[in-house]
């Protein structure tokens, strides 16, 4: 079965229709107006998706995945179009039953109809993309053509608001989609403590209700999500996620104890690696932008062995207690989230030990080098040099390696997909 969800966009009309003759009256103007937007809407986010059905199976993947970016967002509109079939379920329900419709509501009608008015300029720009590209991914991609600065100046003026209010991560699932309010009022609270005289800041706390605006009024806080998105710099980014590095996070932040948790530094050498060709690739030395000599990796297990990286642990060197255990057959190489600009793999060691101790196999997370500083390909160098190293030096990660598996956050997908594709070579 295909991957591609078709969006139920008849259960709008029949909803629509069925609340205008059986539910409203001539006081419901306003409503029957919101109503009518919405199926107009709705009607031309249809022509756009039939006109990208069309021959879509050509972007998809050449490994035959049936997937691309013109398949996600389609599946972005099947979840807008269920969305918005609830709400009018909704107002069908007291329309019907108490006679008048909750004024909250009738904001979220009025924040569904935002959203799909600003999805429709996005698929115009996706539209766009289309008629000019037989490739999703141009094998020789000119990012400096009139084309694509007509359209990077097009999709830098998108009102976005809409998409940061109670709309906010409508089109994920579970914990991924309850995380995003607090993250974002967060930020948004984070961001008028950030830089500045004191005196600003306590304006800026002051205009904020310190921080209750955010949580009570959705608006607030997409205009505030926006407006930090479009005029604050990488250093804020920087300074947001490294929180739970901090000092004061890390006494109050309980990270479950494992018994081995510890840094290391890969410093860079000229070394090779077998292949499945029964020959070998000598491994590039990381060289881009900055000339750190070194790439610091995590290695997280819950046991020891004795060839593993480290010391054992004991507290004097006359006598040793410790129980070393065999190696495992499994290992994971793991790199932290952050965008390339923030992070290292502290801020994820709760999870990092629960993994460990659960999977009962060691974990190796690069430290890659951050941008702007260290930018791209940089990361992907070093995370590259370190899977190949990991290859080179099992028993030092505690492992036989006969189970590699890459995990990561989706910002660095791409870094594991290079890693997949050596692999396979």
């Amino acid at each position: 079965m295909s991957r591609l969800a078709d969006p139920h966009f008849d259960d709008i009309y029949t909803l629509s229709k069925d609340i205008k003759e059986n539910c409203l009256d001539e006081s419901n103007e306003p409503l029957d107006a919101d109503l009518e937007s919405m199926v107009a809407n709705f009607r031309v986010m249809q022509k756009y998706v039939a006109d990208l059905k069309i021959g879509i199976e050509a972007y998809d993947s050449k490994t035959g995945t049936k997937a691309n970016g013109y398949r996600s967002i389609i599946r972005v509109v099947a979840t807008l179009v269920r969305h918005s079939a609830d709400i009018l379920e909704t107002v069908k329900h007291q329309q019907s039953t108490l006679g008048y419709v909750a004024p909250e509501v009738l904001e979220d009608i009025k924040t569904w109809l935002e959203v799909t008015e600003r999805l429709i300029d996005i698929l115009a720009l996706v539209a766009q993309i289309r008629a000019n590209n037989s490739q999703l991914y141009p094998d020789f991609p000119d990012s400096q053509s009139q084309e694509v600065a007509e359209l990077s100046s097009k999709a830098l003026k998108l009102d976005l608001t809409p998409f940061y209010g109670s709309a906010l991560g409508f089109h994920l699932r579970g914990d991924s989609r309850r995380m995003m309010h607090p993250l974002a009022i967060s930020m948004a609270s984070y961001s008028d403590i950030y830089g500045g005289s004191i005196f600003g800041k306590i304006k800026r706390l002051r205009d904020s209700g310190y921080c209750w605006d955010y949580i009570n009024n959705p608006r607030a806080l997409a205009k505030k999500v926006v407006e930090n998105s479009r005029n604050l710099q990488v250093d804020f980014a920087q300074s947001f996620y490294n929180l739970p590095e901090s000092d004061w996070v890390s006494k109050i932040k309980t990270v479950p104890p494992i018994r081995t948790s510890l840094s290391h530094r890969l410093y860079f050498e000229n070394f090779k690696v077998p292949t499945f060709a029964a020959d070998y690739f000598h491994v590039p030395v990381p060289t881009s932008h900055i000339k750190r000599n070194y790439v610091q990796v995590r290695l997280v297990a819950g046991y020891r062995t004795q060839a593993m990286l480290g010391s054992c642990g004991c507290t004097t060197r006359l006598t040793c207690s410790c129980v070393f255990e065999a190696e495992k057959e499994m290992v994971i190489l793991h790199v932290h989230g952050g965008g390339f600009v923030s992070q290292t793999s502290r801020s994820h060691l709760d999870y990092l030990h629960q993994w460990a101790e659960k999977l009962s196999c060691p974990i190796l997370s690069v430290d890659y080098s951050l941008a702007p500083e260290a930018a791209y390909p940089r990361a992907l160098e070093e995370v590259f040099y370190s899977y190949c190293w990991m290859m080179n030096n099992f028993e030092k990660c505690g492992t036989t390696g006969k189970y590699v598996i890459l995990a990561g956050k989706p910002e660095v997908y791409r870094a594991l997909l290079i890693l997949i594709i050596c692999i396979a070579r």
